[in-house]
């Protein structure tokens, strides 16, 4: 009795075994995870040799598909346990869940069981010195390294974060000057209790000062220019953050496509004097770009860039830039830049221009010449501060009665002011981000003691945020503005007009149609706007990528009225494919709770937001 059912046993385990063996070669159509709640999917399959190809990627991109092989699946099991034990994770169980065979197309699906556990958890971190260390402020440097360091107290250990903590702790030092610091770490692991201690050894070497400073590979930038980028000077403090500024400064000065700042340490010899080699490549000095394309809004556009570096010597660069679209027929500007005004952050432009636009609402020819400041406080944040002097013909749409003259063709004036702004940027990668923020408030002051036709002031606000949640990335952003004006007629200049409503915008409605209108129907603009956007963004494959979206805006006449029970809003889905020069975006917005308004359909390049 007990063999046959040993007899059935050994059976059902043969014909098991030969049909996973038969599943062999299959193509993998779909992977999913279970109980992964920690680590995405997409991080675990490109450390992993397992991958997924759908039937659009292997018709509509030839992609190759990959073949289901059951020891290789054995191996990524093992290698997926490696991945969350690097991760904390040092009682994590994987396996195959589930097959779903279509044997007669020869494809598969798969789940893949996860069970995480607990993750080991820091309890303290410590740093010791070794001998002949000398005097130093550890209070301080702690205080610095504890404030930057990942693996704290209370914080999931992850093998990752172990090295760049060990980098982060010889900054700290090398900073000081102690250029041959050695840091090594030691673990105190008690896996019952899912803990550990963290503790570093620090052998720091002798102080380290500044020696020469050897500079090669320059050809028309003269070494004078690039020791004005330097922080440091011989005999100084050896200090590593110097070099990566010097760096920086070189970098911002436009000037060189390949820029090396190296300490010439000799670790089989320290030695307190430490040459600094920097190394160039300089950028061609004439450079050009144009390129082309299509938009709903903008129709047929294009645009030429040229740039000449070294203008009249030193870091001077001269730019001319010329485009064309159906928005602005005609722009031309030449720009001169001084880099570095008031020190290494700062900048001054002169940049005269040309432009005709033809908006919805109104159709202007300006010319004139502006004249900004910018400072870079850091890689984040910038400021600029602007001088301004325009002359404007506005063309008189036949019946508007808010111009002095309606009966004449053209309404010419002059405008002249200060504007000033300000820009937070922490948003990576450059194109889509899907984390950080970025912020920009602006002021415009026209006329009054700059002179001009008009008085009026400009006061507006951008924030938008980004952030990953699972596999989708949510992008929010809010934008609020008003306008002010001290003159008894209360008019203000079309082209600084708040307008909604386009593809950056609230994409239920057209370009600049959402808000006040004339008798004849196009846009007045207004002094108040406020408008919020929400997107979620989620990658299908390749470089496609799919977006649902919900916006709600509104432009009021009175300067500073918010009404917010008085918004628009709108709905909408789109498509993305990502380029080198940014995704190229298909949207579809619907008006809701408005019968009369239609769909919206835009095409373009770049996020809307």
């Amino acid at each position: 009795m007990h063999f046959r059912y040993l007899h059935l046993f050994i059976s059902l385990l043969i014909l098991s075994v030969s049909a996973l063996n038969a599943q062999d070669n299959f193509e993998v159509r779909q992977i999913k995870f279970k109980g992964n709640k920690t680590l995405e999917k997409d991080y675990l399959l490109e450390n992993m040799a397992l991958k997924e190809v759908s039937y659009l990627e292997k018709v509509l991109l030839k992609k190759e598909p990959f073949l289901f092989n059951r020891e290789l699946v054995n191996l990524d099991m093992l290698r997926l346990q490696r991945i969350y034990q690097s991760e904390g994770f040092i009682r994590v169980k994987s396996s195959i869940d589930s097959l779903i065979v279509n044997d007669k197309k020869k494809i598969l699906k798969l789940q893949i069981d996860v069970e995480e556990g607990r993750a080991v958890i820091v309890d303290s971190v410590g740093i010791s010195y070794g001998p002949n260390t000398p005097e130093i402020n550890t209070d301080s440097i702690h205080q610095i390294i504890f404030k930057n360091i990942a693996l704290k107290k209370g914080e999931r250990f992850r093998d990752k974060e172990i090295n760049n903590d060990i980098q982060i702790i010889q900054d700290a030092y090398m900073n000081m000057g102690y250029a041959y610091v050695e840091v090594d770490y030691d673990l105190n692991l008690r896996p019952d209790t899912f803990a550990t201690d963290i503790f570093y050894s620090v052998q720091t070497g002798p102080l380290c000062y500044v020696g020469k400073t050897i500079i090669e590979g320059n050809q028309h930038a003269s070494d004078a220019l690039i020791r004005k980028q330097l922080k440091y000077e011989k005999g100084d403090v050896y200090d590593k953050s110097e070099l990566s500024d010097a760096r920086q400064n070189l970098y911002h000065l436009q000037l060189f496509r390949v820029v090396s700042v190296l300490p010439l340490k000799n670790d089989s010899a320290p030695h307190s004097s430490i040459p600094i080699k920097i190394y160039i490549e300089e950028a061609p000095r004439l450079s050009s770009r144009f390129g082309a394309g299509y938009g709903t809004e903008d129709k047929i556009r294009g645009f030429i860039d040229i740039n000449y570096r070294g203008f009249l010597g030193g870091a001077r660069r001269l730019n001319f830039y010329a485009k064309h679209s159906a928005l602005e027929p005609y722009h031309v500007s030449i720009r001169w830049i001084q880099p570095q005004l008031f020190g290494t952050k700062s900048s001054l432009t002169i940049h005269p221009f040309l432009n005709r636009k033809n908006e919805p609402g109104y159709n202007t020819r300006t010319y004139g010449v502006n004249v900004p400041v910018s400072y870079r406080f850091n890689r984040n944040l910038t400021s600029t501060l602007s001088y301004y002097l325009e002359n404007v013909q506005q063309r008189v749409e036949e019946g508007d009665l808010e111009l002095p003259d309606p009966t004449k063709k053209n309404f010419p004036y002059n405008k002249s002011g200060i504007l000033t702004s300000i820009g937070f940027n922490s948003s990576t990668p450059k194109f889509s981000p899907d984390k950080g923020m970025q912020v920009s408030l602006g002021f415009k002051l026209n006329g009054f003691l700059f002179g001009g036709d008009f008085n009026y002031t400009r006061l507006w606000a951008d924030v938008r945020t980004y952030q990953k949640v699972g596999d989708v990335v949510l992008a929010l952003r809010g934008m609020a503005g008003g306008i002010q004006s001290t003159d008894a007629h209360g008019f203000i200049p079309v082209e600084d007009r708040f307008y909604s409503g386009g593809s950056n915008s609230i994409r239920g409605w057209a370009r600049a149609q959402l808000g006040p209108k004339r008798e004849s129907g196009t846009p007045l603009g207004g002094n108040s706007i406020f408008e919020a956007n929400a997107e979620a963004r989620y990658h299908l494959f390749w470089r496609l990528s799919t977006v649902v979206f919900i916006e709600g805006g509104k432009v009021w006449n009175k300067p500073y009225e918010y009404k917010l029970g008085d918004l628009s809003y709108a709905v909408g889905t789109g498509l993305r494919i990502d380029t080198p020069i940014g995704p190229v975006r298909f949207d579809v917005g619907f008006p809701v709770w408005n019968e009369k308004k239609s769909a919206q359909f835009f095409i373009s390049v770049g996020q809307a937001f």
